[in-house]
């Protein structure tokens, strides 16, 4: 009886270390869940916005906070909603499965804004006016983007300070950083 308990005793501490492991030492796994802190430690050209490209893109791994009137969305695209109490709603989402990684913000004035890989505006469309396309020049880039932070920067701000335990910024930079630059 006692062989059987030390036996169940071994291969469970075995299994919860191997998890603990994978968890934190896991290369990409770190890399991924970290990427918003990474992001933020790393340089990056002016005007992009990697901290939003990085929370979005892996939103199936970092901390998620609960907030009222906040949903998330990750099975296949991902995709985070922002209701507002007069049945309004703004939409952040991307598509990892494309060719080119496009990431889109879609507000409740029927205006949708598409961002390139670096989270730098690229064109935006206004259904409005029946314009396709809107010259990412025409654009007040710089309200659109506070815009953006006011609805979905809660989650940048919970993640910028989630330290991993073994810190992997050089191998994220070698990963990342011509994406960024």
């Amino acid at each position: 009886m006692k062989k059987i308990i030390i036996t169940c005793l071994i291969t469970s501490c075995v299994t919860l270390g191997t998890v603990y492991l994978y968890d934190n030492w896991y290369i990409d796994y770190n890399l991924r869940k970290y990427s918003v802190y990474y992001v933020h430690n790393m340089e990056h050209k002016f005007g992009a916005h990697p901290e939003l490209a990085m929370a979005l893109e892996n939103m199936d791994v970092i901390y998620k906070p609960y907030k009222k009137n906040i949903r998330y969305r990750d099975d296949g695209g991902l995709a985070i909603y922002k209701n507002f109490a007069n049945g309004e709603q703004v939409i952040l989402s991307c598509n990892l499965g494309e060719k080119e990684l496009k990431y889109v913000y879609y507000n409740f004035m029927d205006e949708d804004y598409y961002f390139n890989e670096a989270f730098v505006l690229e064109y935006g469309y206004d259904s409005s006016t029946g314009l396709y396309e809107i010259n990412a020049k025409t654009i007040d880039k710089e309200a659109l983007y506070k815009d953006i932070y006011k609805n979905f920067g809660f989650l940048i701000k919970a993640n910028i300070n989630r330290k991993p335990l073994i810190n992997m910024q050089k191998e994220f930079n070698k990963k990342y950083y011509k994406r960024f630059n």
